[in-house]
Order: C-alpha cells, then structure tokens, then sequence
C-alpha cells in the first residue's frame, strides 16, 4: 500500500468583513482629509486656512515637528508601558469608553493652549500632543495584537504619524509605498534599541550621534509636518481662539488614531494570512476607490 500525500490545505482567504475594511482603509489612507475638516472647523475654504500661515512659521513648524519626533521616540523608549489583555479588554467595552478617548480629551486640553498662545506655543504644545497621540496609538496597536515589549513595535507606532498625509505625488499607493520606504528605517532603529540602554539612547537624541535614528526621524518628519502644518495653519486662522484650538487638536488626535487603526488592522491580517495576500487585496481596494472618484468627477463634470 503506498502512503497518499498529505493534502495540501487550501490557501486562507478574507472575509467580506475584512475586505470592506480594506476597502474603507483604501478610501482614508489614500486620500486623507485633514486639511479639509479642519477648514470646515474654522469656517474658512482650505486654500484660506493654508495662506493664514505666515512663511516664518514654515520654519518653525519644521523644527518643532522633528523635535516633537524626537521627544516622541524617547518617550517611547523610555517609559512606554506594555498593556495587557485586561486593559484592552477594558477599553474596548463600554465601561472604558472615557479612558480610551482620554487622549484625545487631553489632547484638546493641548489644543486650547495652543489657540491662545498662537505660533509661540508650538514648541510646548506639539510635543506634548505627540506623546499624547503616540500613547493612544500604542494602546490602538496593542489591541490589535501587537507586542509592545518589541522595539520594532514601538518605532512601528512612532512611524504611523507618516501614514497621515496627502501623498507628495502620484503613485499607486501612498499607504504601501511609505511603509516600504520606511521598513529599512525601522529595521536599522530597532536594531540600534535593542542594543543600548533608554539613557544610552536619550543621550543620542539629544546630542545627535545616533545616524539610525535621526535618519528615521528625518524620513517620518517629511510627512508629518504635512498634517502639523495644516494643523497650525489651522489654529493660526484669526478667529481661532481656545475653544476652536481645542476642536482642532481634537481633530488632529482623531485623525492618527483612525489611520492607527487601520495601519495596525492591516498589520493584523498579514501576520494571519500573510503579507502578499493582503496587500494585493489592499491594492484592489486602491484601484476600485480610484475608479468610484474617477466616476464621481465625471459626473459632476456632465451636470455642470
């Protein structure tokens, strides 16, 4: 009697759900809409909201943003705390609800601040926004089983404030293309963590002798001061005070904690059915929301 071969399992397949999840992270990832939501906080067109911002502030924004970077990925180091299954279990029910969205309340309490301090504030108030959202994104990730006890992970939560923004130019996927363009960054840092100490690294950031890290701080902050200069743009508009900055700071919160969550969604599924699975899906929903836009502008064109 010869011995059968052992049958070959058939290949894991997504669900409708997922593919509606991809479907709705193609539609976000790929064409965010911060800008647009806060000219719509503000009362003011989006071109108006860009044009409040003075030339200097660009600078500034640019600085502050790679400072807040840096704080962001020391903190993360340094006092970033695993969760454990209870605590997001916690979070998820209805009991947790006030304690999953204190960030963003925190943040909003930032916000209000920063509306009143205007420009000069930026310096306090973007840092501790950005340890703020990086908290909220860690908890994201942990309830998407993600290990915070793992470095990668950690700088992995750090690079998600560069999945936020408009693409600098055309390309089939903004979202896969960052994260490709990004992976030998993280790669490098994570190696570098786990060979020094919290203060070993610390010391690094503040003198600027860690290339690894400054090189991914460099490649996230391209992309972050994107959203950061919306966002100031925002707060800098006349009629902003503290309770619009609030609204606005808000809003900005929301927005990474939903690219978060797709990021850290999509993540999910690759380490269940594999990467290449996945992201051709992913790709489908790309092309299938880029073909309903291309079908939308049509039509306005024939009614107008």
């Amino acid at each position: 009697m010869t011995d059968q071969p052992t049958p070959v399992p058939p290949p894991l397949a997504l669900n409708a759900d997922q593919r509606k999840l991809l479907a709705e992270a193609a539609a976000y990832l790929e064409n965010p809409s911060f800008l647009v939501k806060v000219a719509n906080l503000v009362g003011k067109p989006a071109e108006v909201v860009i044009k409040s911002l003075p030339d200097r502030a660009r600078v500034i924004v640019a600085d502050g943003t790679s400072d807040a970077l840096k704080t962001g990925l020391d903190w993360a180091v340094r006092s970033l705390p695993p969760e454990s299954s209870d605590e997001v279990c916690e979070k998820t029910g209805v009991r947790g609800f006030l304690k999953k969205h204190r960030h963003t309340a925190l943040t909003a309490l930032t916000g209000a601040g920063g509306g009143m301090m205007g420009l000069p504030g930026l310096a306090v108030e973007l840092p501790t926004t950005t340890m703020l959202m990086l908290r909220s994104i860690a908890s994201i990730a942990a309830e998407h089983g993600a290990d915070l006890n793992d470095p990668a992970t950690r700088l992995e939560c750090l690079a998600v404030f560069s999945l936020g923004s408009q693409p600098l130019e055309e390309m089939e996927s903004a979202y896969l293309t960052t994260r490709l363009s990004l992976a030998m960054a993280v790669r490098q840092a994570t190696h570098f963590v786990a060979q020094h100490t919290a203060r070993e690294i610390s010391d690094a950031l503040a003198k600027g002798t860690a290339p690894v890290l400054m090189r991914l701080i460099s490649a996230i902050a391209a992309r972050f001061q994107i959203v950061v200069t919306e966002k100031v743009a925002a707060q800098a508009v006349p009629i902003v005070g503290a309770g619009l900055g609030a609204l606005v700071n808000a809003s900005f919160t929301d927005h990474f904690n939903r690219v978060a969550r797709y990021h850290f969604s999509i993540v999910e599924m690759e380490r269940r059915y594999g990467r290449e699975l996945v992201q051709s899906a992913y790709r489908e929903a790309c092309q299938a929301e880029q073909n309903k836009r291309v079908a939308r502008q049509g039509v306005k064109l024939t009614s107008g």
